[in-house]
């Protein structure tokens, strides 16, 4: 059992913590909780692979941010200490990591990455040739770590260096090259595209020269190439507002033909088309989905909960496959994709909303480079035929509205309570007429609504990890995100557990288009409650066709 100093560093399938002072936070990644987390791996991945630690090889990699050289020399000296062959990739994506296991035939890899998190955090990503590890693995790791215990010290051990990330890039080109297959110019088949490149300042800069360049593109106007591990310019999250801004205006003024952005160690990825729009969250997922589906007929693509109700209507009646909505977490989602193909189901996609996504063709790895490489196939194979990547999706329905509201859980036992309030919201769903409780639904409730009542849905559900309740609501109504919140509002008030607002949620702005047009709205919050925190949107649809309720 983990006490509470240990406990805090577990964050699902990863390590995390504070490793950089000076940003009002206390430094808890200290050398010495480092070197044990690193000795509790050693002894773990022995224990799993039947090896001694002596007989183990494990490559070590980082992002870009300013504790990672630090962190990765103590975590290859704690290991060359125990006899181990260290391969030092140096600064290399978290996916490419991975592939260590699989082209250099390292038993385990280390990452030292805390995805897009701020520049003073870090963290330790772990995995086997079997992939990243769940989170029983990361709770016996931290016990070994707890318990002081570590392995026999060696002189046998050795450090080699690697440029494996010269290698990975290697494979995406040739990739790209031999499902192109140019006949005008086979080892240049990017030479009439504009493609820029965002890499945030993160581990990412590598794709646009090593990529893109080295086939023929043109990458003038990328941009936060250079690593730098403050993050100057913008949070490296496709997911961010400011960054997915900063991206489609670069496209914009670049008049490229795609745009790319990466987080910070490249596991997830976003695109931007040629008019500036983002390919984002549901478009996201649309067109991964349309590209995995081809020769996998009727197959099934695993996403998290919160997609859209277009989403499912496109998947399922547009491109003939089938759809599950399972839980949040990249994880929970690339585990039921195993699941589901090792109980005989063809799945070819597991994808998150968040940009995670995990193809059967490239060992289930949730990895940025490689969805934006398949995009970047598929944009050059449609080109030959007059199309552009923007007809794969047109006929996919996105909101006219959504919100997502975050309510803070004040109870101590947060996982019991929050489980309570789902249990309990059922109960006041029954009790009225327009609610309509999704059956397929995996995680937390998931409710409909008619035309006259809203128009969408809602989904309430425990966080992965905080103390927190997120709220999506969705509708395709203006107006109708400010409905359905109403509707569920007096349950959530009455609550006591929760810190919810008190005030009356600022409706979504109307559109001025025929189109689903984009913008945002913050409710304000009561001076008692700064907690909770909740943006509206109403977005830009590809079709002005219904999306269909399941």
């Amino acid at each position: 059992m983990l006490n509470d100093f240990w406990k805090q560093f577990k964050s699902g399938t990863d390590i995390r913590g504070v490793a950089t002072a000076g940003a009002g936070y206390e430094v808890n990644l200290t050398d010495e909780t480092v070197t044990a987390m690193v000795n509790g791996f050693i002894l773990w991945l022995a224990k799993k692979t039947g090896k001694n630690p002596d007989e183990l090889k494990i490559s070590v990699g980082r992002d870009s941010r300013i504790s990672g050289p630090h962190i990765s020399s103590l975590a290859m000296n704690t290991m060359k200490k125990a006899g181990i062959q260290v391969i030092s990739c140096g600064l290399a994506s978290t996916p490419s990591m991975f592939m260590t296991t699989v082209e250099l035939e390292c038993d385990g890899a280390l990452q030292i990455t805390a995805s897009h998190h701020p520049y003073y955090r870090n963290g330790l990503k772990f995995f086997t040739r079997d992939g990243g590890l769940e989170g029983e693995d990361i709770v016996s790791i931290l016990e070994y770590a707890q318990n002081g215990e570590k392995p026999v010290e060696s002189t046998d051990g050795e450090l080699i260096e690697s440029d494996y990330m010269s290698q990975y890039a290697a494979n995406l080109r040739e990739m790209i090259k031999a499902e192109v297959n140019s006949e005008d110019d086979y080892e240049h088949p990017l030479k009439n595209f504009k493609i820029v490149v965002d890499a945030g300042n993160g581990a990412g800069g590598f794709y646009a020269t090593d990529v893109l360049e080295a086939l023929g593109a043109n990458i003038n106007g990328s941009q936060f190439l250079e690593p730098d591990g403050m993050f100057p310019n913008h949070i490296p999250n496709p997911e961010n507002a400011e960054a997915m801004q900063s991206i489609c205006n670069a496209v914009k003024k670049s008049n490229a033909d795609l745009g790319v952005i990466f987080d910070t160690d490249v596991d997830r990825g976003g695109a931007v088309d040629a008019s500036g729009n983002e390919i984002n969250r549901n478009r996201l997922v649309a067109l991964a989905s349309a590209i995995a589906l081809e020769g996998n007929d009727s197959g099934l693509i695993v996403t998290d909960s919160i997609t859209s109700s277009g989403l499912k209507d496109f998947i399922e009646n547009e491109l003939g496959g089938k759809h599950l909505r399972f839980k949040r977490g990249y994880k929970n989602v690339i585990d039921e994709a195993i699941r589901q193909n090792a109980n005989g189901i063809n799945c070819p996609l597991a994808i998150e909303t968040s940009g995670h996504a995990a193809m059967r063709e490239n060992y289930f790895l949730d990895d940025g480079a490689y969805l934006v490489t398949k995009i970047i196939i598929k944009m050059v194979q449609l080109k030959k035929s007059g199309k552009t990547l923007e007809s794969l999706t047109e006929k996919l329905s996105e909101p006219v509205e959504s919100r997502e509201v975050r309510i803070k859980i004040t109870e101590k036992n947060f996982r019991e309570y929050g489980e309570k309030v789902i249990a309990d919201m059922f109960d006041f769903a029954k009790k009225h007429k327009d609610f309509v409780v999704a059956d397929d639904n995996h995680e937390g409730i998931r409710v409909s609504f008619d035309k006259n009542n809203g128009d969408g849905w809602f989904l309430l559900r425990l966080s992965v990890h905080d103390p927190i309740m997120p709220l999506n609501i969705e509708s395709d109504s203006v107006g109708g995100v400010d409905k359905i919140y109403k509707k569920i509002l007096p349950f959530l008030e009455s609550c006591k557990g929760l810190d919810t607002y008190k005030e009356k949620p600022v409706a979504a702005e109307k559109s001025t288009s025929t189109k689903k047009a984009t913008s945002t709205a913050k409710t304000p919050t009561t001076k008692k409650s700064t907690t909770a925190k909740t943006a509206t949107s109403t977005k830009k649809s590809t079709s002005s066709k219904k999306s269909t309720k399941k």
